[in-house]
């Protein structure tokens, strides 16, 4: 025992050592990668990229048989896929035409194709490129062919909206968040291998340069942990050293004291950097507590440790500490404790409230896939806050129960009082109106957990508390996020609403207004007199629509007007008049917050831009520049608007709101998932400006919009499902945090005790617990993993089925409408038959609601339904390589692949259209993108579904764990308990079992066991009786013996005396009879002695207070002038249940034998001390005598061995036995010269308690 506690501080420190190494470790990483300047490591990073791409491309360089094979299209498989792996886009010319190309990201623009070899930074449509050129000759080209390597640097993307089109580095997507290439020259120049400046990058404004990297934080993060077990063990140190008040304190002001230093020194590990951290997604601004979703998780996991560790620590029920001694103290204690079990819980339910009416987290748990990191936070925390919270209210109900023991009415009353009180001094009834259901809640949990004969609180078993508890605060929870949900909702739809209201576009304005800054009145007037020649005017009207407008709001159709001074049009293309025009603006249009920039709504409530700008210079006016935006309408499986498309619940395609637009009572506007009417009738006009009406299972908010508008919002209201659905997701993080805890438990005593082999021991309860959960968890993860690859097998099998039927129909169509039974391949090297070709591509997309794109033999694109994306230079007008190698190398009709451009995934279907001879004329290509909104429903209603189903599970699992080994335990407890009450001294019974299974034959041996004991027993007794009536007829006759022999001598002396006639005979029979009847007495006493040791079993217990008895032994010593007595007694009672007379011979003998051990010292000092422990109490006897000699210590609690010259050495022996009668132990410690202390240690009359709290 010893060793073990002096190990224990050298164990922390090494643990403290280890944290401070860490600390160490990560401050020279963080100098590693900080010191050095970033921008540095940036462009060592940047130009390791570029020469690594350098090297590969003079590897295919050098090979020349490489490249023949590239240019007559004879590669391998294996040679094709690793041109395809290559980093840059591989182009090979013959002249001017492309033989070979390895990408559809990049072109090299004409510029590079003709110019001379080497490096050079090109600016294209979509990036940043180097383009290395090179020219080799081979022996099946006529002359030097060239080979063009594009390695793309920064693919750059100018549409903020677009959920898909991101701007990233190509050899680092995080890297456009820290750096950028510089329009100019900066200190940071990027290098070839040829040591050739290419370009330049310089920091992004945002580059943050104080955070630690991932390296040191993760260090740093560890060395905190480490720093946190230390504190435990030392304050559990502490505790056991100075008492659980002082080790409570320790904790407590240490954890306060890490709080503030995190909130003081947030650069410490950089936390700010975090999103966690982020006021965006949850703050308040009041608390700096929780100023952030990872604040207010730091503050739970503190406090939860806090409450977790007092509640360990303040001992078994009904243990008061000492300060609350006495009835004044305990009422005072009960009412503080009142006040903080109602404001603790008021505020509880504020934080629950805030964190989901008062962030940006989904909780929308129908929708999984609304689901993020900070949802899972989210519930982790709630978790972490309901367990510091139960935790925080038992200890409060451990001062407040014993103040109202037997008035549980008068507790319910103060309770609701001082609630009801302090609501009243409360402004706001939205707090009162939320917090007089939570102080109903109270109450009713405060009866739940007062009522100690309730069946939950009798359960001795903790997994059943800990579900109950958990199952009674997830429905709880529950209740409060579903109806802070439906608040969030119902501002949203009003959100909604308002915005079909004003029926305008502020993306499309923002967007537009940066389009017309560039169209000002000094740019239109020097470019006036172009627009009169018809040539001129076309092209440079293309170039301001597809330059300017069009780059910023892609989403509308947009036609350029011009009219001169006299208001003539001047080549327009539409017959659009001034004054028709000039009146849409002035006088049917609503302006906007951008200048000359209006919008107007058209006959199905559409919106469309109108700008006007008057162009004139020195000379006056020069004419009258109208540009019209109007939505355009796309296919929605068409490839090109869903790259523009900003996806999330405000694209109406992923909203769960439905809406309509009733405009003098007429339908007007719809969507079409849900069916609306499709006229109003008077008495269906709201009455209010909001109103909220239920249709079956929709729930519609009505809004009456300005002027004779109506707009509808419409939900499917699930509130059954996301009830049962939000619970499960409650139970689960409850059940995860709950067992998070108890493995951080199990490492903290593994820690402390690693070495010990029981504590990598699990009992079978454990062990039932652990399998079932782990075959729910299991069979949760496969059945959801099986599940979800079948849909998605399905899904993309359905498409793809499509997609080949959509092909065929499109080529038989293609091939049937050719112009004037032109071939198509021809058709397309006609330029007359181009612009016919190109209505029937855009009719063909049209009917069948796709995009089309039609490639000549040679793989290059001919014509497109959606000419943008090609451009834009999204994609480069060479077909898929892939689809390329498959058509023309392989030869095959069709080919279906997965594509990707930027972050946009889709499927696309190439085919060769050919004539009756089976000639190639021309390859069709229908990109197809199908939103994965129904596959994602699908999934996220089954992954709901199962969530449920193994919510439930899991419910269920525990009831049957909980029976199932209570079934088997009980079976092992009742052996366990009939094996400890084996003792040969009485009839041990068998055990009656009526099952014949495993633990039947247990109990079969069990049985036949106790029968060979008794019989062995029997024997044993009878050898022992006999031994025993031997030892006693030895030892009474010794002990007769003694006393006989001085009796005999003095007769026989008495005899002679009298028989020779001595003068002194009276007084010499006075001295005999004196010493026969001492003998006597002697005779008397061994004979008691013997009486009481065998009867020492025959007690009468009671329950009684142990200080009466020390009490009454005390008076007979304190007035002794010869002892010093001290008494250092507990100031609570020492119940026991025991023989109160037994209790008196104990320690009387116990003090006559200190006192006897002393007596020759001239300071003889006996103290008696009182330890209390969990449910014993243990007293201590100390004298400052010789000591115990080491020979006599094991056999000084045998009967008939005595220290002493006389004496019948039965008094320690009854000690034991009185102590072990009474379910307690008696041991002592010795020293020689320095004194023996005995110890007896005695269990107190006490009850435990069970729970949640025993998790």
């Amino acid at each position: 025992m010893t060793g073990t506690h002096e190990q224990e501080p050298f164990r922390q420190r090494t643990l403290l050592l280890a944290a401070a190494a860490l600390l160490f470790l990560s401050f020279i990483t963080a100098l590693y990668f900080h010191e050095q300047p970033s921008m540095e490591r940036e462009q060592r990073r940047l130009e390791r990229y570029i020469h690594g791409a350098e090297d590969r491309f003079v590897q295919v360089l050098d090979d020349k048989g490489l490249l023949q094979r590239l240019l007559l299209q004879q590669e391998t498989n294996p040679e094709f896929e690793r041109m395809l792996s290559e980093p840059f886009g591989l182009f090979i010319y013959e002249g001017s035409n492309i033989r070979y190309w390895n990408s559809q990201r990049m072109l090299p623009p004409p510029a590079v194709i003709s110019g001379r070899n080497g490096n050079q930074f090109v600016n294209l449509a979509n990036g940043y490129f180097i383009a290395m050129r090179r020219t080799a000759t081979v022996p099946a080209a006529r002359g030097p062919i060239t080979v063009i390597a594009v390695l793309p640097i920064l693919y750059r993307y100018d549409y903020s909206h677009s959920s898909y089109l991101k701007t990233t580095f190509a050899h680092d997507e995080e890297a456009y968040k820290r750096i950028r290439v510089s329009a100019g020259p900066s200190p940071y120049a990027i290098r070839d291998k040829s040591t050739q400046k290419l370009f330049h990058i310089a920091p992004r404004n945002d580059l943050p340069g104080n955070g630690p990297d991932a390296v040191s934080s993760i260090l740093r993060l560890l060395a905190f942990i480490m720093v946190l077990a230390y504190l435990h063990f030392v304050a559990e140190r502490v505790t056991r050293d100075r008492g659980a008040l002082r080790g409570i304190a320790f904790l407590l002001v240490t954890l306060l004291a890490i709080r503030v230093l995190l909130l003081l020194l947030p650069g410490l590990f950089s936390l700010r950097q975090f999103t966690l951290f982020d006021p965006k997604i949850y703050g308040n601004y009041y608390n700096p507590f929780l100023r952030s979703l990872g604040d207010l998780f730091i503050t739970a996991l503190f406090g939860c440790w806090l409450t977790v560790f007092t509640w360990h620590q303040m001992g078994p029920e009904g243990r008061l500490p000492a300060f609350l001694s006495g009835r004044r103290r305990l009422l005072g204690g009960a009412v503080a404790a009142l006040f903080l079990l109602m404001w603790g819980t008021f505020q509880f339910a504020n934080v629950v409230r805030s964190l989901v009416a008062d962030s940006i987290i989904s909780f929308n748990v129908i929708d999984f896939f609304s689901l993020d990191v900070y949802s899972v936070a989210g519930f982790l925390v709630l978790a972490l806050l309901t367990l510091t919270y139960y935790y925080f209210t038992r200890v409060l109900y451990r001062v407040i129960f014993p103040a109202f023991a037997g008035h549980t009415v008068y507790l319910y009353f103060a309770l609701a009082l001082m609630g009801l009180v302090f609501l009243t001094l409360r402004t706001g009834n939205e707090v009162v109106l939320f917090h007089l259901p939570v102080l109903l809640w109270l109450l009713c949990y405060t009866a739940v957990v007062s009522r100690s004969h309730f069946f939950i609180n009798r359960f001795r078993i903790s997994v059943a508390g800990a579900l109950f508890w958990i199952f009674v605060f997830s429905v709880s929870l529950a209740i409060v996020i579903l109806g802070e949900n439906r608040k969030k909702d119902f501002e949203k739809r009003k959100a909604i609403a308002a915005k079909f209201d004003a029926l305008t576009d502020p993306s499309g304005e923002h967007t537009l207004s940066m389009a017309l800054v560039y169209l000002d009145n000094e740019y239109l007037a020097a470019n006036f007199p172009r627009f009169r020649d018809p040539q001129q005017s076309r092209l440079l009207r293309d170039s301001i629509i597809s330059e300017n407008i069009m780059g910023a709001l892609n989403r509308y159709n947009t036609r350029i007007f011009l009219f001169d001074a006299n208001n003539d049009p001047v080549n327009n293309t539409e017959p659009a008049t001034f004054t028709e025009l000039n009146n849409l603006y002035s006088v049917q249009s609503k302006a906007t917050s951008v200048p000359d920039l209006s919008y107007y709504e058209t006959s199905y409530n559409e919106f469309t831009y109108i700008t006007r700008r008057r162009v004139s210079d020195s000379s006056g006016v020069l004419g009258t520049f109208f540009i019209v935006s109007t939505p355009r309408r796309y296919n929605s499986e068409a490839l090109y608007p869903e790259l523009f498309r900003s996806t999330g619940e405000t694209d109406s395609e992923n909203s769960p709101y439905a809406y309509a637009i009733y405009k003098n009572r007429l339908l007007v506007r719809s969507s079409n998932k849900y069916s609306f009417r499709i006229s109003l009738a008077s008495g269906e006009i709201p009455k209010t400006e909001y109103e909220r009406r239920q249709n079956g299972a929709y729930d519609e908010l009505w809004y009456r919009a300005t002027g004779s508008k109506v707009v509808v919002i419409a939900k499917k209201r699930d509130t059954l499902l996301e009830s049962i659905t939000l619970f499960s997701y409650l139970f689960c993080a409850f059940l995860f945090l709950v067992g998070l805890m108890r493995f951080a438990l199990f490492l903290l005593r593994a820690g402390e005790t690693w070495r010990r082999r029981s504590l990598w021991q699990f009992n079978i309860r454990t062990q039932v617990h652990s399998t079932i959960i782990f075959i729910s968890i299991f069979s949760f993860v496969v059945i959801g993993a099986a599940t979800i690859s079948f849909f998605v097998n399905r899904y993309q099998r359905n498409n793809t089925e499509r997609l080949s039927r959509t092909a065929g129909i499109v080529v038989k169509e293609m091939q049937q409408r050719v112009l004037a039974d032109k071939p198509i391949g021809a058709s397309l090297g006609d330029e007359d038959s181009v612009g016919s070709l190109q209505v029937l591509v855009n009719e063909v997309a049209e009917i069948h609601n796709v995009d089309v794109n039609l490639y000549d033999p040679s793989g290059g694109l001919q014509l497109s339904s959606e000419p943008e994306v090609y451009k834009r230079g999204l994609l480069n007008t060479r077909m898929h390589p892939v689809a390329w190698h498959h058509l023309s190398r392989m030869r095959e009709v069709q080919y279906v692949q997965e594509e990707s451009l930027s972050s946009l995934r889709y499927m696309s279907i190439y085919a060769a259209i050919t004539n009756k001879r089976g000639e190639v004329y021309a390859y069709l290509n229908v990109p197809y993108f199908l939103s994965q909104i129904d596959l994602n429903q699908e999934i996220s209603n089954f992954l709901v579904t199962i969530i449920n189903l193994n919510a439930f599970i899991f419910l269920i699992a525990g009831i049957i764990a909980l029976f199932i080994t209570n079934r088997i335990t009980e079976s092992f407890l009742l052996i366990g308990e009939k094996m400890r009450a084996i003792s040969l001294g009485q009839q041990n019974e068998e055990i009656e079992w009526p099952r014949n299974d495993e633990i039947g034959v247990l109990v079969e041996q069990y049985n036949r066991m106790v029968r060979q004991l008794e019989e062995s027993a029997t024997a044993l007794a009878r050898s022992e009786r006999e031994g025993a009536w031997r030892e006693m007829a030895r030892q009474v006759a010794h002990e007769i013996k003694n006393p006989l022999t001085p009796m005999k001598l003095s007769i026989q002396y008495l005899q002679r005396a009298v028989s020779t006639n001595q003068p002194n005979v009276q007084q010499l029979t006075t001295s005999v009879a004196k010493t026969l009847i001492e003998q006597i007495d002697h005779l008397a006493k061994i004979s008691s002695d013997f009486a009481r040791f065998a009867n020492i079993g025959n007690g009468r217990p009671e329950l009684f207070d142990i200080h009466t008895v020390l009490q009454s032994l005390e008076g007979l010593y304190v007035t002794n002038p010869k002892v010093h007595f001290e008494w250092r007694r507990l100031p609570e009672p020492l119940l026991v249940y025991a023989d109160r007379t037994h209790m008196v011979r104990l320690f009387t003998n116990l003090l006559t034998n200190a006192v006897e051990a002393c007596a020759a010292r001239p300071d003889c000092r006996i103290e008696v001390g009182e330890v209390q422990l969990e449910k014993m109490v243990r007293i201590s006897v100390k004298d400052n005598g010789e000591g115990i000699p080491e020979e006599m210590r094991d056999r000084l609690f045998t009967p008939n061995f005595t220290t002493k010259t006389s004496g019948t050495g039965l008094g320690l022996a009854m000690c034991k036995s009185i102590a072990e009668q009474a379910g307690g132990r008696i041991w002592f410690e010795t020293e020689r010269g320095a004194g023996t202390t005995f110890f007896v240690e005695l269990p107190l009359a006490d009850g435990e308690a069970g729970g949640m709290a025993d998790v």
